[in-house]
């Protein structure tokens, strides 16, 4: 990669993370800043990716680096709802609660098969379906329903556009097709023309001449539209072919692999990628909120994840763990033993943030493809299975229940 850098932004729900990639796509530096405590307004969020972007622009320019072009990760489980003329008319809705929660335990594994998703309380799909339930005229004034990243995406390029892959995420998208699932959005109440136009993650935008004044950028600088921030994460921890499985032991217990093709059943979900890819995984908190998320059975958790990806045809040859791993006494070596596989711990960077540079790498040609960009990831230790560990052991450290 020629001298420059390339950003990767995360407009995640509570937060904005920017990392910045710089010669052989080294991360350089990354910046994270919270949005204000409360209902969150969509003007609220863009000043702090503004900011957020700001501050990575003048750390280039202090290193004397040209920017060649970012890219974005969604989170999935944003919404926010604009007029006729793309201005917001709702706050940011995210994460659950206890209405939409209940939701989408009824809803259940209903769609699973229509679009790879597993319901959840934040999801745009059960937020949508809930609004049709109690609050249809919303529904009604509303002209389109977007995700915060588009939003963001919309005042840098102007232009409202949502990609494959947080669709995928958010529950709306067909698991096999990239469009939207009819099945979906009955359920949500909506039809197609109030969602934004679909397109591929490595689609690219120009940046507009007053975005570009305010951020100190090149005018039409590219933009790449980005994807969905799980399958960002997978990638920016280095998961760089089928065989490799990334595991995340922090608010969500979550284990994912790499596959070719979706996979849509009663266990497993499928988020999409780019380049022909998915993520196929298992949440193994069900749902629950982190305090549901302790060392005790996990490693009977990650035995019947294991099994479950296996029984789809996805192997597992090694497994990247975010640095969370290393807080917890043993969980490395009990996540090796469960899977049967090399651990290699990532590094303490922001993973989706890193991986939407990758993927911006990736569609300005400065790298092959997003297998080579992730391959520049290194993990920082391997813990490989212990032999001297038994299941008894394993079972011992565990625990019986979670």
């Amino acid at each position: 990669m020629a001298a420059g850098a390339v950003f990767g932004v995360e407009v995640g729900a509570e937060s904005v993370r920017v990392a910045v990639l710089g010669d052989g796509l080294a991360v350089l530096d990354h910046v994270q800043l919270r949005y204000p405590r409360g209902t969150l307004d969509p003007y609220a969020a863009l000043d702090v990716v503004f900011a957020a972007i700001d501050r990575c622009v003048q750390l280039c320019a202090t290193r004397q680096l040209s920017v060649r072009g970012m890219a974005l990760a969604g989170s999935g489980d944003t919404l926010v709802g604009l007029d006729e003329l793309d201005r917001p008319m709702t706050p940011v809705f995210t994460g659950p609660d206890p209405q939409t929660n209940a939701l989408a335990s009824r809803i259940g594994s209903t769609l699973r098969h229509a679009t790879g998703a597993a319901p959840h309380g934040g999801s745009p799909l059960v937020r949508l379906a809930w609004f049709a339930e109690h609050g249809p005229d919303l529904l009604t004034r509303v002209a389109r329903w977007c995700e915060l990243k588009d939003f963001v995406l919309s005042r840098l390029t102007a232009r409202v556009l949502a990609d494959t892959s947080c669709a995928s995420a958010g529950g709306l998208l067909a698991v096999a097709e990239p469009e939207w699932s009819a099945k979906a959005l009955e359920l949500a109440g909506i039809g197609a023309a109030q969602l934004p136009p679909l397109v591929d993650p490595t689609s690219q935008v120009p940046l507009v001449t007053e975005a570009a004044q305010l951020l100190a950028l090149p005018a039409l600088l590219p933009l790449v539209v980005g994807a969905a921030g799980l399958p960002l994460a997978a990638l920016g921890m280095g998961v760089t072919a089928p065989g490799t499985a990334a595991l995340w032991l922090g608010s969500r217990l979550v284990l994912v692999v790499l596959s070719r093709q979706p996979v849509a059943d009663e266990v497993l979900f499928t988020q999409r990628l780019a380049d022909g890819m998915w993520v196929v995984g298992v949440d193994l908190t069900d749902g629950h909120t982190p305090p549901a998320v302790r060392i005790d059975g996990l490693g009977r958790l990650l035995v019947a994840a294991g099994e479950a990806l296996t029984a789809a045809g996805a192997r597992i040859d090694r497994v990247r763990v975010d640095p969370a791993v290393l807080k917890v006494p043993m969980a490395a070596e009990i996540v090796a033993a469960a899977l049967g596989v090399p651990v290699e711990i990532a590094p303490d960077e922001p993973p989706a943030a890193v991986g939407a540079a990758l993927l911006a790498a990736r569609a300005l040609g400065l790298t092959a493809g997003i297998e080579e960009a992730a391959r520049t990831r290194h993990p920082v230790r391997t813990v490989a299975p212990d032999p001297l560990l038994s299941a008894a052991d394993m079972e011992r450290m565990s625990g019986s229940s979670r």
